[in-house]
Formats: C-alpha cells, structure tokens, sequence
C-alpha cells in the first residue's frame, strides 16, 4: 500500500480539513497545554498548515510518476519514452506550490528536475494554461514545448500548431535564445501533420531556395535554346526578356555576395543592369557547360539532393508509432519524404549563405558598364578572368546597339516651311497637267468662289445676330450652318462640318437635353425635327 497522502486522501474518507483544524484548536485539553499557554507575554504560537502547503509535502500523482521510472518495464524505457509515459500521467495535473529557485539542463525531463522543482513547475504550467504566462526557471519553458510538440494537453494538428506558436511568440520576450529553435519545429510540425504550407512558409527561410531556382532556369532557358554544335550561336533577344530579367536580378540581390540592390547604377538603372546580367549569365552557362564538369549554377550552389532530416532537432520528443510514408511538398524548391519511419528533405542545402562566386561576376557586369555607360563614379578593377570579361564586354556592345535601334524615331517638322513645300507642291502639280485637267481644275475653283460669295451675302443678310450668336456660344460658321439646317438648305460654308456638328449639339444640350443635329444615311447632318421651333426660337 503507498505511504502517499494527500488532501484528495482526506477528503475521500469524510472528513473536512478546515473542521479537523477547529476541532483540534477547540480542544480544551491542547487550549491548557503550555503549547497554548497565554502567560506568557511573547510566546510563540504553534502555526497549522495543511500538508499540501509544507515544502516537504509531495502529492501523490508526483509519487506516482516517480515509481513509473522504477518499474521493470520503465528501466527498459529510453529517456524519451520515459518523459512522454510520464507526461502522459500528469497531462491534467496541477499544484500550487510556486517555485522561485533555477533550474537549467540541456535536455530538461521530469527526470532532472527535484521534487521542489517538479512542483513549481506544474503550478507555473497550470498559470500558462489559464493565459497567464510568466517568467520562470528557463528550463522549464522547453519542458512545455516538449509537451506541446507530443500533443500532451492540447489536441494535435492545428490547435496544438497555435498552441506552440503563441507560447513562443509570447515567452521570447523573456528568453529570445528560443527563436533558434521554436521555428524549425514549427515547420516539422507542419510537416509531420500536414497542415497547410502556408502556415511554414513564415519560419521555413524559403526565399534564398526560390531564387536559386530562379538562376536554375534561367541557365535551363539558355542551354535549351543554345544552337547545335558547330552552329553560330544567335545574338542575344534582349527584347525576349520581358519581366524575367527584374525578377533574375531581385534573385540575385538576395544571392550575391556583392550587394547589387546597393549600386548607384542599378538604383539609377535597374532595367539596363538587368538584362545585361541575364544576359551574361545566359553566356556563362553556355561556357560552363563547354568547358566544366558542373553548370553554372551547381558550380555556384550545390545541386539540390536529398538528405536524412531529423524532426524536432534539440527537442525531447518520443512518437509512439512509426509515422505513415507520405511526401510532403513544402514549396517548388523543397519537399519532405517520409518512408518506413525515416524522414528526408530534398532541397538545396548549401547554408543559405551568399555567393562569393556570384559576387565576382555580379560587381564585374557592375564595373565594365559603369565603363562603357561612362557613368561618373568607376568601379576598380579587381583582375577578372579575361574570359569573364570579355563575355561581359560583348553582351553590353549587343544591349547598347539593340537599344539604340529600338529606341524611337524622333521627327521634327519646321512648320515655317510648309508655305513654300505648298508652293512648290503647287507648281510641280500645274507642270503635270494636261489642258483637260486645268479647264476642270478652273471650273472647280470658280464653283468655289461662287460658293464662298453665297456664305458671304448669307452672313451679310443677317449682320444683327452677333449678339444671338453669343448667347448660344456658337461661332458664325456654327451658327450659319445651323441657320441652313433649319431653313432645310444644304450648307456650302467653309469649316469642318463634323466638327461644327459636335459644337453644335454641345452648346444646344444645355437648352434641350438632348442631341439636336444627327447624320443621317447619307452622311448629312440633318435637324431633329423636333427641336427645331426650340433652336429657331434660340436664335
């Protein structure tokens, strides 16, 4: 039978704390004992507490745990598998006993910790659980994440994923060392219970592989469309480029050891920077692939490959069953294989760390069309292969001579000369005449004249209407051929009859609501009918 009581024990058999406490105060024989003797001025009194209060109290589901790791079958346990069964048995536990002391162990369990310790550790957990998160014994904060991570007081999948994110974003303020751990298993969490990618994507450090894959296919681009060999390879299509050389130079400011987004050039010319690295880029991988073993970009990065991928690193975390096989596709660049319990990833894996390499051919593209820009502030020369710079020379020769001849034509025209192109326009036009043609030309120009003396006498019959005129707003062409519209006449004034047509009903809107001229089938404007008392009442 266990020696271990608590206030459950009490309770279970009747009787209540607080009533013992009175009875034994109340006693008559303990009030006349010299323990409760009143004699004296100073006495000390016998102080009564509960046991579950006295810092040699232990509770008996903590005597429990403590038996499970000294069964037969928990000695064969791994260290793991102990932690886990044990925290299984505490999942509801709680005391009420803080603990202000430390306590530090680089992989923290139930195991490591002292009685004392043990708990203040579930009176702290039992705060977090109800929202009160505090600082404490650093060591203790893993122990729950360990906890959490195994599913152990809160259910696994998403609600443990937010468990686990707002204990961390929360307790960092306290202990920022956590950030070198929390998001990587915020990602195998993902991972291993596959939940959305979206929710990894943040902790997951994915944009150095996706711009490495970004210069992967721009090298596959320019190997694909190379010619066969012994064929003249085709100039540069710098038109072609279009968008994908502003991403591959954003791709390259994350990668480059030389820092490209910090040019003066760049900043002051992004688009001519660009495609001269695409382009030189483009060139080098054809020349790699001519005289290396590796591309251009494996040469730079690694080839992505697959390797072992331990879940959880640095934690303390037991699965009791193998997981299923599976693959896990976190990104176009990195993917997660589960099979036979043994997870892979297969993605690039060179550090993340900046180009070197890269740097070298980034800040000679910088340099050599700095110098053919003649751009004010120079780059010194670091002694580049000759090779590399030559590559470099002759695609900024084929950017500056396709943009030149791309660039449009500017066209300038003296308007003080177009009364002379006339005149001699019009001698050239009466040598090239027959007399046939003249007699139709001088019948053309006195029906002319006779057209343009009839809009004289028109406006010479009328010389009070000016006034008329301004109140619409309308010109003495506008208005003559508005006259000839309502008088059913067909008008043989000067002017844009189209043009005129548009005044008109624009001036006239504010007086009808609507448009008083229209074209009819045969291309003659022509008065709504019913507008025609209110146009000549305007007039």
């Amino acid at each position: 039978m266990s020696s271990w009581r608590d206030e459950g024990d009490i309770y279970a058999n009747g009787m209540d704390i607080d009533r013992l406490l009175e009875q034994i105060l109340s006693d008559p024989r303990l009030r006349s004992s010299k323990a409760f003797s009143t004699t004296k001025t100073y006495a000390d009194e016998p102080i009564i507490r509960r046991g579950s209060q006295m810092d040699s109290y232990l509770p008996q589901k903590i005597g429990q745990m403590r038996e499970l790791q000294r069964t037969p079958r928990g000695r064969t346990w791994s260290e793991t598998r102990l932690f886990y069964e044990q925290a299984r048995l505490m999942e509801d536990f709680e005391d009420n006993c803080p603990y202000h002391g430390q306590f530090q162990s680089y992989y923290p369990t139930y195991r490591t910790m002292t009685d004392r310790q043990l708990r203040g550790y579930f009176t702290w957990r039992a705060r977090v659980r109800a929202g009160q998160v505090e600082q404490t014994a650093a060591s203790f904060a893993y122990v729950y994440l360990y906890e959490l991570l195994m599913g152990i007081g809160v259910e696994p999948g998403r609600k443990a994923f937010d468990a686990i994110e707002a204990f961390w974003k929360t307790y960092r303020q306290f202990d920022p060392g956590m950030d070198r751990y929390v998001p990587e298993w915020l990602v195998d969490y993902v991972v291993e219970h596959d939940l959305p990618a979206e929710l990894a994507v943040p902790y997951a450090h994915l944009e150095h592989d996706a711009a490495i894959a970004v210069l992967e296919r721009a090298e596959k681009d320019a190997l694909a469309a190379a010619p066969p060999k012994g064929r003249r390879r085709q100039p540069t299509d710098f038109a072609a480029m279009g968008d994908h050389a502003g991403e591959f130079a954003q791709s390259v400011c994350q990668l480059s050891s030389y820092r490209l987004d910090e040019s003066r050039l760049y900043k002051e010319r992004p688009e001519d920077v660009s495609r001269v690295l695409l382009a030189v880029y483009s060139r080098l991988a054809l020349h790699y692939r001519g005289s290396r073993t590796q591309g251009l970009t494996e040469t730079l990065f690694g080839l992505r490959f697959a390797v072992r991928h331990v879940m959880y690193a640095s934690a303390v975390r037991y699965e009791p069953g193998f997981h299923e096989d599976c693959v896990y596709e976190l990104s176009p660049t990195r993917r997660y294989v589960c099979k036979n319990g043994l997870w892979s990833c297969d993605s690039y894996h060179d550090g993340g760390a900046r180009s070197a390499k890269l740097g070298q051919i980034v800040r000679a593209v910088d340099r050599q069309l700095r110098q053919a820009l003649g751009y004010a502030h120079p780059l010194k020369d670091h002694a580049e292969a000759k090779y590399l710079v030559k590559i470099i020379d002759d695609e900024i020769a084929a950017y500056l001579g396709w943009k030149q001849a791309a660039a449009p034509r500017r066209v300038e025209i003296d308007l003080s000369k177009l009364a002379g192109i006339r005149s001699a326009a019009a001698v050239t036009r009466e040598a090239l005449l027959v007399d046939e043609e003249r007699e139709d030309s001088a019948a053309e120009g006195a029906q002319e004249a006779v057209s343009m003396a009839a809009a004289e006498e028109a406006q010479q019959e009328a010389p009070a209407q000016a006034d008329d005129v301004s109140n619409l707003g309308l010109s003495e062409d506008e208005t003559a051929l508005l006259r000839a519209l309502l008088d059913g006449r067909k008008y043989a004034g000067p002017g844009n009859v189209g043009l005129m047509v548009d005044a008109i009903n624009e001036a006239l809107f504010h007086l009808l609501g609507d448009t008083a001229i229209e074209f009819g089938a045969d291309g003659e404007p022509q008065l709504v009918e019913d507008y025609a008392e209110d146009v000549r009442a305007a007039l």
